[in-house]
C-alpha cells in the first residue's frame, strides 16, 4: 500500500505552549483515526524548527504510537531567510530531499497565525512556508483563526494564500465570515479547533473539596509582547487575578489550583509557570495549589479534566476544560475567543476583557461558579452535538481531498 506523504506546517509538539502542542497532538491523532478507519497509511513530516536532534520521533497519544519525521523549515523569499537556510545547509538539504516527495501540505499555523495580532514576524513565518508549499503541492489550511488584520499589506498577503489553497477551514464563525466576505476561495467551511478532539484520562482529586482551576496568562500579566497593554484590555489583569484568588480562597471547601498552560525554563514574557509560581509563594495558603509543570498537552488536559470549575485566559486551557466537560469561564483578550465560544459553540459564559470591567467579570465568574452544574449540562450537549458533527465534517473533507479510498 502506497503511503500518503503529508507535511504539516505550524504543528510544534515540543513547544512550551501546551495549546500549540495540543493542536499538534490532535492533528496527529485525527490522521491516525483516519488510517485505522479507512485502512490507509500516512507518512507524516513536521516542518518544525524545535526538534533539536530528534530527526524522527514517536508520540504516545491516547493508546496510539504515532511516528513523525521532523524537518527544518527553509525560506527563500528574502535575504535574511536565504542566509539562514544556507548557514543551516545540512538541515535545508535534508528538508528539500524529503519535500520533493510530499503529496499534501497542511498548515495549521499554530492556531492563529493568519492574523497580525501577534505581530508581523509570526505571520510571515507561516506565510512563507505556505508560499513554498504552493509551488507544486496542494495546500490545506486546517481549522484556525482567520484575522483580524490591522495591517492592510498583511491582510492582502494572507488573502492571496487563502485564494490559492485547496481548502480553507475556519475554527470559528467570525473566521468563516472573514473567509466568505474577504476572499475568492469557494472551498471554505466552519469547523472547530482540533484540540477538542485530543484524548485524555481524567485525573481524580479528593471529593472533600471543590477543585477550581485558574489559568494565569503571563502574556497578559506582562501587558503583551510590547508590555504596554498590547491587546487593549479594559481590565487591570493583575488586579483581576488577585481578586479571583482572594474570592475563591475565602470559600472554606475550595482548593484553588493555579494551572500554567505555557511553560518555559526562563522568565520570558510567555512563561505562565513563573508568574504562577510566584503567586503561590506570595499567598502561602495551603488551599492554593500550583499544578505540575506539564510535559505534554495531554498531561495538562488530564489535570484540567479532574477539576470542578475552570477560569482562564489561555484559549487552549479553556478548550481543555470545555472538551473534558468541565464548567469553564474563558477570559477573552481577542476575537478568537468570541468567535469560538460565543458564536460557534453558542456558549454565553465568557468574559471579554477588552470591553468589560474588573467588577463585571468578577461578578459573572461568581454567578457562573454558583451554577456550574447548569454549565456542565450545556457543555455536554455541545460536545455531543456541534463538536462531534464538526469532527466528522473535517474527516469527510480529508477523505475527499487526500483521495482516501474506503
Amino acid at each position: 500500500m502506497k503511503k500518503i506523504k503529508i507535511a504539516i506546517i505550524g504543528a510544534y509538539p515540543y513547544n512550551g505552549n501546551r495549546g500549540v502542542g495540543a493542536l499538534s497532538f490532535s492533528t496527529l491523532f485525527l490522521l491516525k483515526e483516519l488510517e485505522k478507519d479507512h485502512s490507509c497509511q500516512f507518512e507524516i513530516f513536521l516542518i518544525n524548527p524545535e526538534y533539536g536532534n530528534r530527526h524522527a520521533d514517536t508520540f504516545k497519544i491516547g493508546e496510539e504510537n504515532i511516528d513523525v519525521i521532523n524537518l527544518h523549515p527553509f525560506d527563500c523569499f528574502n535575504i535574511k531567510g536565504l542566509i539562514k537556510s544556507i548557514l543551516s545547509f545540512p538541515k535545508t538539504k535534508r528538508t528539500l530531499q524529503h519535500y520533493k516527495n510530499i503529496d499534501f501540505v497542511i498548515n495549521i499555523g499554530a492556531g492563529d497565525s493568519f492574523s497580525d495580532i501577534y505581530g508581523k514576524q509570526r505571520f510571515y513565518t507561516f506565510y512563507n512556508q505556505s508560499r513554498i508549499a504552493l509551488f507544486d503541492k496542494p495546500l490545506l489550511l486546517f481549522p484556525q483563526t482567520m484575522g483580524p488584520f490591522y495591517n492592510s499589506g498583511i491582510k492582502k498577503k494572507a488573502t492571496k494564500i487563502i485564494n490559492k489553497c485547496k481548502i480553507a477551514l475556519a475554527r470559528d464563525k467570525q473566521s468563516y465570515d472573514f473567509l466568505k466576505n474577504n476572499t475568492e476561495q469557494k472551498n471554505i467551511d466552519e469547523i472547530i479547533d482540533v484540540a477538542f478532539f485530543m484524548p485524555f484520562e481524567k485525573k481524580e482529586f479528593s471529593k472533600d473539596f471543590i477543585h477550581i482551576g485558574l489559568n494565569v496568562s503571563a502574556l497578559l500579566w506582562h501587558g503583551g509582547y510590547t508590555k504596554d497593554n498590547q491587546f487593549g484590555l479594559k481590565v487591570d489583569y493583575q488586579q483581576l487575578i488577585r481578586n479571583l484568588i482572594d474570592y475563591f480562597l475565602a470559600i472554606h471547601d475550595v482548593k484553588l489550583h493555579i494551572v500554567p498552560h505555557v511553560v518555559h525554563n526562563d522568565y520570558n514574557v510567555e512563561n505562565d509557570y513563573a508568574i504562577s509560581y510566584h503567586l503561590v509563594e506570595e499567598y502561602a495558603n495551603e488551599n492554593l495549589i500550583l499544578s505540575p509543570l506539564f510535559l505534554t498537552p495531554i498531561h495538562a488536559k488530564n489535570y484540567i479534566a479532574g477539576l470542578d470549575f475552570f477560569v482562564g485566559a489561555r484559549m487552549h486551557a479553556a478548550i481543555a476544560a470545555f472538551s473534558s466537560c468541565v464548567p469553564v469561564y474563558p477570559m477573552a483578550y481577542s476575537q478568537k475567543f468570541n468567535g469560538l465560544f460565543m458564536d460557534t459553540l453558542t456558549y454565553p459564559y465568557m468574559g471579554d476583557m477588552k470591553v468589560q470591567s474588573n467588577e463585571e467579570i468578577l461578578t459573572e465568574i461568581k454567578n457562573t461558579f454558583e451554577k456550574r452544574d447548569e454549565l456542565k449540562e450545556i457543555i455536554q450537549e455541545r460536545m455531543s452535538g456541534v463538536v462531534t458533527k464538526r469532527k466528522e465534517l473535517l474527516k469527510k473533507y480529508l477523505i475527499e481531498i487526500l483521495e482516501i479510498k474506503n
